[in-house]
C-alpha cells in the first residue's frame, strides 16, 4: 500500500512539475488531491441528511417561533425573546437565531433543505478552519515540512466523526458549529501574527461567535492554554514552583485582553437574560460529582459511538460514594494527570494542548451550571477538536516511542494506513447510519426509547411522531408508558388530550387538559394546545382568554396570534380583532396576518365572506360546494344555498350543490324548496343516497307541518313557530330555536321571536350577535322584560371577555 501511494505521488509530482523542496505548502498536489477527496467523503457520509426534519429543541427555536419569520435583525439582537417561544429557554444567541431567520426566507418556510445546506457548509468551513488552524500551530513549533498533512489529517477525523452527525444533524445546534468555526478562526488569525496579534485584531472573530452561543466564550481560557504550553513552555504540574508561577503570570498578562473582553460579554450576556431562564437542571452538586462520568462518556463515544441518543436517560448522582462517581472521578483525575505531565516535554505538547482543550470546553457545560440534561452528546462538538489533536499526535508519539520498529516496516506501515484508513470509514459509515436515525421523528424516537428507555419525555416524542401518523393506539401506549416514568410532566397530559380529542373522546380530552394546567398553570403549551381545542370546538371566547395567556408568556408561540384573530372573525368582534391586531404591529409593522385582519374589521366581512372571496380568485365548483357546507355547519343556512347556487353556475350538473340547497331549506324550513333540490339531485344521479334520505325526511316533516298548522292565519302561524322555537331552545337546540324564531318573525316580526333568538345566542356565547338581537325586540316592546335582561347579560357577558 506504501509503495503504491509512493509511485502515485511521484507520478503527480511529474505530471504537475510541483518542486520537492516546498513540500509545506497548500499548493502541494497531494494535498490538494486528497483535500478534495475528504470533502467527496463527507459529502457521501452526509447525502442522506439534507432532507431529515426539525427534531426536539428546533420546535421552540424554529417551527413554533413566529419571531424567524421576519428578517428583523435589530430585534434578534435586542429582544432575547426572538430567540425561543419557551420563556425558560430564551439564551440570547442573535446570531443563531439570524441564521434561522435567513433560511426560513431563502426556503420560503419550514423546508429543512435550505437550513441542512447551509449548516453544512458552514461545518465543511469549520473543518477547513481547523486544518488551517493546525497547519499555522505545527509551523510555529516547526513540527515538520509536511505540517499541511497532519492539519488534514485532523480536519478528516473531525469532519467524519460519527459522533458529530449529532450536531450536524440537531438544526438549532448550528449554533455549536458557529462558535467553534469562530473560536478556530480567533486562533488562526492570532497565529497569522503581525496586525493582527498586535492590535488585538483576532479578537473579533470570538467575538462574533459570543453572539452565536456561550459555548465560544472558552477561547480565552484556550488562548491562556496556549501561550501556557507554547511560548512559554510551562510545567503545569508544577505550576504553583516559582519559576513556573511566573510563566502562568505572564501567560496571564498576554491573555488578559481577551479575558476583559470576555468578562465583559458575559456581564452583558447575563443583562439580556429574561427572568424566565432556567437551564433546568438539578442540584450543583449533584451534577457536578456525575460530570466525570460524563466526559468519560464523551471520550469512549469519540472512539466508539455504539450508544449515541438524541436525549439520554441520564441521571445525576444522589451521592459521591456511588462507584460510578468514584469510577469518573478517578478516570479523569489520570487523564487530567497524563495531560498536565504532558505539558513538559517537547514531543507531547500537542497531546497535552488538545486533551486540555477537550476538558476546558467542556467546563460551560460539565462543571458547576447545572443543565436540565446530564449530557448530550452535541456538547462535545468543540471538546472534540482537542480531542482529536489529542488522539493524532498521541498516537504518533506512542508509535514513534513505544513501537518504532513497527512503522519502520512497510508491513507495520501498511496496517497503520489500513487501520487509519478503517477508522475513517468506520466512522463515515456511522454518519450515514445516523443520518438515518434523524431522518423523521418516528426513527428518531424510537432509537430514544431503545437506547434511553428509562426516559420518559423520550417515550412521549414517540407517542407524538406515531400520533402524526393516525396510529393512535400505539400513541397512547407510549404517553401511557411515558406516564409511568413521568407522571408529573404536563406536556404528557396535553398531549393525551389532543388524541382523544382526535379520536371522538371530547371530555376525556377535557379531563386531560384540565390535568396539565392544574400541574403547570403557566405552561404556554397547556393554554395553547387546550386554546386550540376550545377553537375547534367553536368555543371562541374561551379560546381567546386561554391563548391571550399563553401569549402574555411566550409572545412567539406557533399561530397564536392568527387562532386569536380569527377567534375574533368568528364572533365578529370587529372592535377586539382591530385592537388585537394593533397590538401586533405594535413589535411588528409589517406583520401581514395583523395587516390583513386591520382590512377585515375595517370592512366587517365574516370570515366565510372572506374566504368567498378567495375563492372568487380561483373559483371551481368544488371549492364552492365546499364553502357551502361550511356555511351550513355554522347555521348559515341562507349563504349555504346562495354559494350552492354559485358552484351550479360553474358546473349545472352538480347533486351535490342541490343536496346542499335541499338540506339548508330543511333547515329553515322551507320544505317545499328542500323537497325541489333534492329530485333534481336525484335526477342527475338516482343512486345518491344521501339525498334519498333527506328527501323522505323533508316529505314527512312538510306532511307533519301541514296537518299542524291547516286552518292558521298569519297571527296563529307565527305563534306556532314562536312556540316550536321555545321548544327547541328547552332542548338545547339552539341552532334550530333561533330558524324557527327567524321564520316567526318572517310572518309577523314580534318581540318574543326576538328574545329567543337572543336567549339561543346567549347561550351559543355569541353575545354581539345576542345584542343585536335583544336591541331589536326592544324596538317593537321597549318595556320586555325578558330582553332586558337578556340584553344586561349579553353585554356583561361580552365585557367580561
Amino acid at each position: 500500500m506504501i509503495n503504491l501511494f509512493s509511485k502515485f505521488t511521484y507520478s503527480i509530482y511529474q505530471l504537475s512539475g510541483f518542486d520537492r523542496n516546498q513540500q509545506n505548502t497548500f499548493k502541494h498536489p497531494i494535498f490538494i488531491l486528497l483535500s478534495f477527496f475528504l470533502v467527496a467523503v463527507m459529502l457521501l457520509a452526509y447525502s442522506n441528511h439534507f432532507y431529515n426534519g426539525f427534531h426536539f429543541d428546533d420546535s421552540h427555536t424554529i417551527e413554533d417561533n413566529h419571531a424567524i419569520k421576519e428578517l428583523n435583525v435589530s430585534a434578534f439582537f435586542k429582544d432575547v425573546t426572538t430567540f425561543s417561544s419557551l420563556p425558560s429557554n430564551r439564551s440570547y444567541r442573535p446570531y443563531t437565531t439570524l441564521e434561522n431567520a435567513i433560511d426560513y426566507k431563502i426556503a420560503g418556510g419550514l423546508h429543512p433543505l435550505a437550513f441542512h445546506i447551509h449548516i453544512f457548509i458552514f461545518f465543511l468551513f469549520t473543518c477547513a478552519t481547523l486544518l488551517l488552524f493546525v497547519k499555522k500551530l505545527l509551523d510555529r513549533i516547526e513540527f515538520s515540512k509536511y505540517n499541511q498533512f497532519w492539519g488534514l489529517l485532523v480536519a478528516a477525523v473531525f469532519g467524519l466523526l460519527c459522533a458529530n452527525a449529532e450536531t450536524v444533524n440537531y438544526i438549532i445546534q448550528r449554533s455549536e458549529i458557529i462558535a467553534g468555526f469562530y473560536i478556530l478562526l480567533g486562533f488562526t488569525a492570532f497565529l497569522s501574527g503581525g496586525r493582527w496579534r498586535k492590535w488585538h485584531l483576532y479578537l473579533i472573530f470570538p467575538f462574533i461567535g459570543f453572539f452565536a452561543k456561550e459555548m465560544a466564550l472558552v477561547f480565552s481560557p484556550l488562548l491562556f492554554l496556549y501561550f501556557l504550553i507554547f511560548e512559554e513552555e510551562a510545567d503545569l504540574l508544577h505550576f504553583y514552583r516559582p519559576h513556573e508561577f511566573k510563566k502562568c503570570l505572564r501567560s496571564f498578562a498576554k491573555v488578559f485582553p481577551s479575558f476583559i473582553l470576555t468578562l465583559a460579554f458575559l456581564v452583558f450576556y447575563f443583562s439580556m437574560l429574561p427572568d424566565t431562564f432556567a437551564p433546568g437542571g438539578a442540584n450543583r452538586y449533584n451534577y457536578l460529582i456525575t460530570q466525570p462520568l460524563v466526559l468519560c462518556h464523551y471520550i469512549l463515544t469519540f472512539f466508539i459511538p455504539y450508544n449515541l441518543s438524541a436525549d439520554t436517560d441520564w441521571v445525576v448522582f444522589d451521592s459521591i460514594l456511588d462507584y460510578r462517581a468514584i469510577m469518573g472521578i478517578i478516570i479523569i483525575s489520570l487523564l487530567l494527570y497524563l495531560a498536565l505531565k504532558a505539558s513538559k516535554k517537547r514531543e507531547t505538547k500537542l497531546f497535552s494542548f488538545g486533551l486540555l482543550w477537550f476538558f476546558i470546553a467542556l467546563l460551560p457545560s460539565s462543571s458547576v451550571l447545572p443543565f436540565a440534561e446530564v449530557l448530550n452528546d452535541h456538547r462535545s462538538f468543540i471538546p472534540y477538536m482537542g480531542l482529536t489533536i489529542a488522539f493524532i499526535f498521541g498516537a504518533k508519539y506512542i508509535l514513534e516511542t513505544y513501537l518504532p520498529r513497527l512503522i519502520a516496516t512497510t508491513k507495520g506501515m501498511n496496517a497503520l494506513v489500513f487501520l487509519g484508513l478503517f477508522f475513517l470509514f468506520a466512522n463515515a459509515y456511522g454518519v450515514h447510519q445516523r443520518n438515518k436515525v434523524w431522518k423523521d421523528d418516528t426513527s428518531l424516537w424510537y432509537d430514544v426509547t431503545q437506547k434511553s428507555p428509562k426516559n420518559g419525555r423520550g417515550h412521549m416524542n414517540y407517542g407524538l411522531a406515531l400520533m402524526a401518523t393516525g396510529d393512535y393506539t400505539k400513541a397512547e401506549t407510549s404517553f401511557n408508558k411515558a406516564l409511568e416514568l413521568a407522571p408529573t410532566y404536563s406536556s404528557i397530559y396535553i398531549n393525551l388530550g389532543i388524541l382523544k380529542n382526535a379520536t371522538g373522546d371530547k371530555d376525556k380530552a377535557i379531563e386531560y387538559f384540565d390535568k396539565a394546567l392544574s400541574l403547570n398553570s403557566n405552561s404556554h403549551k397547556s393554554l395553547y394546545y387546550y386554546g386550540r381545542f376550545l377553537f375547534q370546538h367553536n368555543d371562541f371566547e374561551k379560546t381567546i382568554v386561554n391563548l391571550k395567556k399563553a401569549i402574555a408568556i411566550s409572545p412567539n408561540f406557533l399561530d397564536t396570534h392568527e387562532l386569536i384573530l380569527k377567534s375574533y372573525h368568528h364572533l365578529e368582534d370587529w372592535e377586539g380583532m382591530k385592537s388585537f391586531a394593533n397590538s401586533i404591529l405594535e413589535t411588528s409593522p409589517k406583520d401581514h396576518l395583523a395587516n390583513k385582519y386591520i382590512a377585515i374589521a375595517a370592512n366587517q366581512k365574516s370570515i366565510h365572506k372572506v374566504l368567498e372571496a378567495e375563492i372568487a380568485n380561483t373559483p371551481s365548483p368544488e371549492k364552492y360546494l365546499n364553502l357551502s357546507l361550511k356555511y351550513y355547519n355554522n347555521g348559515l343556512y341562507e349563504d349555504c344555498i346562495r354559494v350552492a347556487k354559485m358552484a351550479l353556475e360553474l358546473k349545472a350538473d352538480y347533486p351535490g350543490a342541490y343536496n346542499n340547497i335541499g338540506i339548508a331549506n330543511f333547515y329553515l324550513m322551507n320544505y317545499k324548496e328542500a323537497i325541489e333540490a333534492y329530485e333534481k339531485a336525484l335526477k342527475l344521479k338516482p343512486d345518491y343516497q344521501l339525498a334519498k334520505n333527506n328527501l323522505k325526511n323533508a316529505l314527512e316533516r312538510k306532511n307533519r307541518l301541514a296537518m299542524t298548522t291547516e286552518g292558521m292565519d298569519k297571527v296563529e302561524l307565527s305563534e306556532h313557530f314562536i312556540n316550536l322555537s321555545y321548544r327547541y331552545y328547552k332542548e338545547e337546540n339552539y341552532l334550530k330555536c333561533i330558524t324557527a324564531a327567524k321564520k316567526s318573525i318572517a310572518i309577523v316580526p314580534n318581540a318574543a321571536a326576538y328574545n329567543n333568538i337572543c336567549s339561543a345566542y346567549n347561550q351559543l356565547k355569541q353575545y354581539h350577535k345576542a345584542i343585536k338581537a335583544c336591541k331589536e325586540a326592544l324596538k317593537l316592546v321597549t318595556d320586555h322584560k325578558l330582553a332586558n335582561g337578556n340584553l344586561k347579560y349579553a353585554l356583561q357577558q361580552r365585557e367580561n371577555q
